[in-house]
């Protein structure tokens, strides 16, 4: 179990430098304060065999003077500190390992929630920005005593909202990403690399309409050299 206590100098970009991404400005505040954070978390790990591993942890924060971009109109947000946001959560792990094969687990529930009374009232109880409810993370492996080693990692993200009013949807998305490599002497390995291997859509920003999209399926190759 742990508790904290810690905070946050605003950035010079928050506090000094506004920015604009079409049709959205952004203003700066000179007048932020620093955000305070308090939270504890419990957790507990267990070991039942060999090669097999589990770990729970529950955790509940709150940040008071959360930094965020608030909307004042509707092309038009400014940099400002809210009451406070409330997180509560849980993240879970497991690992399963056997000679040269291991599966990695993991899971992270959260539920955060906008509190203030004040000028920004009307995003009470509302879900921070680019915050998932839930993430989950798989990776299998293989590694054998010769060098090589082949993995797979599947990640999946819940659906976000980008804007502070629970606008501008950015989607669930889940993607896969792979990785190999073969000795080919004592020193050099080709390895070989691919992200989000299915070509998922993911929208990474989706602001009135306007959005970026995150990398697509993209290969590498290349050699490693071991010293």
């Amino acid at each position: 179990a742990a508790a904290y206590r810690g905070f946050r100098l605003p950035t010079l970009n928050e506090l000094l430098r506004p920015f604009v991404i079409f049709p959205l400005v952004t203003q700066a505040n000179a007048e932020l304060e620093p955000e305070r954070l308090e939270g504890f978390e419990v957790g507990a790990d267990i070991a039942p065999a060999d090669g097999v591993s589990f770990s729970l942890t529950a955790f509940d924060n709150r940040l008071k003077g959360a930094i965020a971009n608030v909307t004042l109109a509707p092309n038009l947000r400014q940099r400002r500190n809210l009451e406070a946001i409330d997180a509560q959560g849980v993240e879970a792990e497991a690992q399963f390992a056997r000679g040269p094969f291991c599966l990695d687990l993991s899971a992270t529930l959260t539920d955060a929630q906008v509190r203030d009374s004040g000028a920004a009232a009307a995003l009470n109880g509302n879900r921070p920005p680019q915050v998932p409810r839930f993430s989950a993370n798989m990776r299998a492996a293989y590694a054998c005593e010769c060098g090589a080693l082949a993995a797979l990692t599947l990640r999946h993200v819940s659906q976000q909202f980008e804007g502070d009013q629970e606008t501008g949807i950015l989607p669930a998305a889940t993607t896969l990403g792979a990785y190999v490599q073969i000795p080919l002497s004592k020193r050099f390995a080709a390895v070989a690399r691919a992200e989000n291997l299915l070509d998922e859509r993911i929208v990474t920003r989706n602001s009135g309409g306007a959005i970026d999209l995150g990398v697509p399926r993209t290969i590498w190759l290349g050699v490693r050299l071991g010293y």
